[in-house]
This record gives C-alpha cells, structure tokens and sequence, in this order.
C-alpha cells in the first residue's frame, strides 16, 4: 500500500513502497488470473529471481517468476529517483513445450492507496474535499476536449466503483472517454498515475478498501484494517492462452507519489515527461514547428507558395504538406471543392500528374530556405481497392468490400515491416524532417474481430507491440526524425506514444469554421497538466484574443497568409509582429505551469495561467478575458520566481516595463486589466541579474 503521510519525503515514501511491493506477498501492484485463480492465490508458490542494474538513469529491477507449467511472469521496474517516479511493465511468456493454461484479466496496475486519517472528532467521515481524483478527458473535436475533471471522493457522494477508458482503441478518444493520466489527492499528499498504452485501456477505481482483499462494492475493512483506494488498471478483456515460447507484454505504469501543492506536484510530472517521454533531438526535448501549411494540391502551388515565403522573410522554420498529395494520376486533393484525400487512404504514392517528378523539388526548395519538410501520411488506414489492400489482403483487418476502410495488422511481422521499409523509403525519397502520423480509424473491433478461440486480445496486443516497434524502427533509421502524433487531432496521447512523437495539431475541433478560441483555451489548459508539449493552428491571425489563445511551443500558419503577406505591408507587419510575439515565449511552455484560473467553457469567465522558466529567469502570464465576462480586472501571485530578485513586468501590446521585487509579485501579485470583452493580454516577466 502506497501510505498516506507527510513526515517523509516523497522520494522516501517511494522507496519504501518499492522494497514491500515487487515481492512476495499482498502488496504485490500487479494482478491476473490464471486457469481461474487469482494471481494473489498463486505467485506467492512460484520461484522469484531478481536482477539489479544499478548503472545508468533510469536505475532498473528485474523481476523473474516462474510457474510450475512453464508460465514466467517478468517485471520490469525503472526507478526515476530525480522525480520521486516509478515505471514499471510486464511480460507474460510461455517457456513449457505445450500451450499455456488461459491468461485472464491482466491488470498491470494493482494499486491500493491510503486514505488519510480522520481529522473530524467523533467520526469517521473524511472532509469534503481530503480526498479528490483528478483527470481530464480525451478528444472529440469538440470545444471541451482535454477538459479537465474531477471526483470529490466524500462518503455522502456514495462512490463505491468509477470506471474510465477510452474509445474504440485509442486511448485519449472521446469525449465520453478519459486520457489515461490521473492524480488523487489525499489531502495534502497524493500520486500521480499513468497508463502507457497505445490501445484501449480501462481503469476501475474503488472506495473504501483494504489491501490484500478485493471486496465487493458497497462493502467495506474490517474493524483495525487500514482503508484505502484501489486502482486496477490496464487493457480489458483479455482471455488467452500462450503457445510454446511465445510472449506478450502488459502496458507500462507510471506512478510518482507527491507530498505538498497539487500544482507543483504536475509540473514535477511535466519535467517527468521532457525528460524520458518526448522525443529529444540533440540531448533536448524536440522544439515544435512554426510551420507554414497547405494541403496536398501541386508541386507548382507549393513552389508558390515557397517563393512568397521567401519574400515575406517570416521566422517560419518548416514547410508543412498535409493530406491529399497521394493517390492515382487525377484525384482531386488540388480542388478544396472535391478535396476526396479520405478515399485514397491506403496510397503512399504521390499522384505522378501533379508531381511529375515527387516531392523532391518541394523539399528541396524548403531546404534551401532553411526550412524543415513535414509531410502527412495514414499508414494505418486503408480503403479497399487501394493498390495496397489488393497487393498484401492479408495484412489487412476489415470487410473486403469496395471502399470499405481497413486497418493494417501491425501485430503481423510482415505486415510492419512492409510498411516500415515503405515509409522510410519515402522519408529518404521525398526529403522528410517531420513525419506526420494521422490515424483516421477506429481500431478496436477490428482487432477484436481478428482474434480465435482462447485468443483474445491478442491482436491487439500484438498490433500495439508493432506500433511501437515500427516507430522505434523509423527514428533509428532516420537519425533527427521528428514524429507528429495526429490521429485524427490527439488520440494517441498516452505517454508511450509520446516517448517517441508530439502533438503538432492537437485536436481536429480546429477543422470546423465555427470553431470557438475557448475550446483552445481549453486544450492549452487540460493537456498542460500532463502533456508538457502540444502545439495548434492560429485560425484568423489577425484576431488577437484567438492568437494567444492558441500560444504554445510552436504554431502552424495557413500559405494564404503568407501569400497576403507579400501584396500587403501592413499585414506582413502584422504577422511578423505575432510571430515575435511567439518568438518571445515558446522555450517557456517546456517550463513550469502555473494554472490562475480554472479551465471551463463559460462565456463569462477569465482564462489565465504563468508560463515559467526559472533556469532562464524568464516567465510569461496569459490572460483571457472571454467575451460575455464580466470582470475588466484580476490579480494573480505569481509562482517560481525568486523573492530576492527583481524583474521587469512587460506589456506586450504597450511596450511599457514596471521594474517589482519578486516577493511583491508571489505575495500581493500582478494586476492584470483588460477593459474589453473577447480580449486578451501577454505580460512578460524577466529578471534582472
């Protein structure tokens, strides 16, 4: 049991829970069942063995056991000690020379948490709001995509069970489902949990519990038994059996135990995440794009589009080619009109008609302006008919009917490998920098479909494990390779994923013409606590208020701005003036996040946070004034700056500069007024060596 309790550090609370939970006993945090027994009624008779390897960041445990029939169970458990962190995985494989008995019910977390004690005299009823889990929900293209949620875990709320999963196979999915990244807060302590899992995964929370029993809902300890919370989580529906040598992996877990502010605590995981689970490109988190955009169209329109980019002489570092440069000699992706790229998935050929001679001279003409090249591809997804579906049938999911979408089975070697060798040709053959990776199907049933008797959920399991395999495949060959995480805007999030990629569209809910600046204010909000690096479009660049709503690592700009850039000075000035503004505050989205605000769809509310980069003695307070707010003013402490120092407080739009001591700005804080509705005000905070 992870303990409540805040006479030690996190980093001692962590280290004692490791030491009692990967071995024998009830605390173990993982769980199955085999033959219909549970795992708790078994592991304690197999044989463990266990290997330290103390050399190296993270420091790492192996963890042996072995059944009688040949069954081995390995853990995997990596100590992040500079972040108070645990990860851990397993593995499931059959060493016997017969099939295993049946699999079930792989829980890969397995977690009870302490309640905190009684402070109510009398009773036995934790206060209102000690005990609170937090999370967030996944994407919808909706406004309140990556929203952030809460359950207040009082015993009036009567909470006995609460479940949480994503949709359809991809894991930040729907806005019915969750992102797989939770916080409880137990007063003043808490954990941190993380499922990384490129699939479906499901969490089932419980009340009132005790370790080492699972009891019914409603039911509750014993007297003298300590009350906890229990976590069981991991991918559903699993029910198989292993053949001789064969073996499958469970998701990854990560837990990172807290003590103190809640907030402090998510920017502890944010530094998590930048180090072991973002792409790095030099030894540093890779820096998003600020990207100029356009669909597939043709060679002729990009080169256009390229020469008004060198003419306008913006800071834009990438030249972005998204869906629709693909298919056979005539489609329409040119044509915004018929814009038919959905019904040539299953391509990865450039339409030779509008690009005699590839992507090369596209590429090449990005290059020379110092540009990178991303290009768009759905590896995934394929229509029936397409000249992949009928060359390899067999690496397909799906109905064979003309037109009908199908899914490539990357849990079959050949399959992955196909498609691997086939976009790392491309990469090289085209002038690749950034891959992006859309994924525009559902995935689950077609898994499910696939499986056999006693086989169950071992196409997913086997799809997931290629997944990652061909990605680690594509960043090895392709040294600098940044991967963009799409999948139909952010549901692909889980933190395996984003080891190996980023999200430079975040959600597709910018791809409707009515969409509202709050539903990016919203995912700005949301993601941040978890997901440290995500970046968007700008929409209208000329509306101010939409334009730091969208403020982030990186942005992405339509060409027709750009083009309107070189026939119209004011405008170029305009743009130029958005992009230094971006400039000024990219590298302080890696930093620290300091929430003022709450993160809601009200029309009537302000939006407001600190972005916060103590290494460089640099911050910068957004703030959002929606427009049916009522409110022209607000005051916020500021977070992370030295109260010894001094800084200059800088309006972005006025130019003027205060010079505050950095106490005044924690204790009495900065006032920030916007007299007008629908606005919004960029302050920059820097200190003074």
């Amino acid at each position: 049991m992870l303990s409540y309790g805040n006479t030690v550090t996190a980093d001692e609370k962590l280290n004692s829970w490791i030491e009692q939970s990967f071995r024998p006993g009830i605390a173990i945090p993982f769980a199955f069942t085999y033959n219909g027994v549970s795992s708790r009624d078994l592991l304690d008779q197999w044989v463990w063995r266990t290997e330290y390897r103390d050399s190296g960041d993270p420091y790492t445990q192996h963890i042996s056991i072995q059944s009688p029939d040949g069954l081995q169970v390995s853990v995997e458990v990596a100590r992040l000690p500079e972040f108070a962190a645990v990860e851990w995985q397993l593995s499931f494989k059959n060493t016997g020379d017969r099939d295993s008995g049946l699999v079930e019910n792989i829980r890969a977390l397995s977690l009870c948490v302490e309640y905190p004690p009684f402070v109510t005299a009398g009773t036995s009823q934790t206060g209102a709001h000690d005990n609170v889990l937090y999370y967030g929900s996944g994407s919808d293209c909706k406004i309140d995509d990556f929203i952030p949620l809460q359950e207040v875990l009082h015993a009036l709320a009567n909470k006995n069970q609460m479940h949480f999963g994503c949709v359809q196979g991809r894991p930040t999915s729907g806005s019915h489902g969750s992102m797989p990244y939770f916080n409880l807060q137990t007063r003043d302590n808490g954990v941190i949990l993380a499922i990384g899992w490129s699939g479906q995964w499901a969490l089932d929370v419980y009340t009132n519990q005790t370790e080492g029993r699972e009891m019914p809902v409603g039911s509750g300890p014993r007297m003298g038994e300590t009350r906890c919370f229990r976590f069981e989580g991991g991918m559903p529906d699993i029910h198989l059996v292993l053949h001789p040598g064969e073996e499958i992996r469970s998701p990854r877990i990560l837990m990172m135990p807290w003590g103190g502010d809640r907030v402090d605590a998510h920017n502890q995981f944010r530094r998590l995440m930048l180090r072991h689970h973002a792409p790095q490109i030099d030894g540093r988190p890779a820096m998003p794009p600020v990207a100029m955009a356009s669909w597939g169209t043709r060679e002729s329109d990009h080169l256009r589009y390229l020469g008004a980019a060198k003419e306008a002489a913006l800071p834009i570092d990438t030249y972005w080619i998204d869906a629709g440069w693909y298919g056979p000699p005539g489609t329409h992706c040119d044509d915004p009109l018929v814009n038919d790229w959905y019904l040539y998935g299953g391509y990865t050929d450039h339409d030779p008609l509008r690009y005699p001679k590839g992507l090369k001279p596209v590429s090449d003409a990005a290059h020379a302006l110092g540009m990178r090249f991303l290009l768009w591809f759905d590896p995934e997804r394929a229509m029936y008919g397409s000249p992949a579906t009928l060359e390899h049938p067999e690496y397909f999911l799906g109905e064979k009917v003309e037109g009908a979408p199908m899914l490539l089975n990357l849990g079959d070697p050949e399959a992955r490998k196909w498609m691997t060798d086939a976009i790392s040709q491309k990469i090289t053959e085209y002038g690749v920098d950034i891959l992006r990776v859309d994924y525009n199907i559902d995935p689950l049933s077609l898994w499910n479909n696939n499986d056999t008797e006693n086989r169950r959920g071992m196409t997913q399991i086997r799809a997931v494990e290629g997944f990652y395999t061909m990605w680690d495949d594509l960043l090895a060959r392709h040294p600098g390779l940044l991967i963009d995480n799409c999948a139909s805007g952010g549901r692909r999030l889980d933190f395996e994923a984003l080891t190996r990629s980023c999200a430079l569209f975040r959600s597709d809910y910018l791809c409707y013409a009515d969409n509202d600046p709050i539903g990016v204010q919203v995912q700005t909000g949301g993601l941040a606590l978890y997901v440290p690096v995500s970046t968007t479009n700008t929409g209208d660049i000329k509306d101010l208020y939409r334009f730091r709503s969208t403020l982030s690592q990186g942005i992405t700009l339509d060409q027709g701005d750009v083009e309107k850039a070189t026939q119209d000075p004011a405008y170029r000035v305009l743009l130029a003036s958005r992009l230094n503004e971006l400039g000024r505050v990219r590298d302080l989205f890696f930093g620290d996040y300091y929430p003022f605000t709450g993160v809601t769809i009200s029309r009537t509310d302000w939006f407001a946070y600190q972005m916060n980069r103590p290494d460089l003695g640099r911050a910068v307070v957004v703030s959002i004034r929606r427009d049916q707010c009522p409110f022209e003013s607000a005051t916020y402490p500021l977070r992370g700056l030295c109260a010894e120092a001094t800084y200059e407080v800088e309006d972005a739009d006025t130019g003027d500069i205060l010079r505050i001591e950095g106490a005044v700005l924690m204790n009495q804080g900065l006032t920030i007024r916007i007299p007008t509705r629908r606005m919004a005000k960029t302050t920059y905070i820097t200190r003074i060596e």
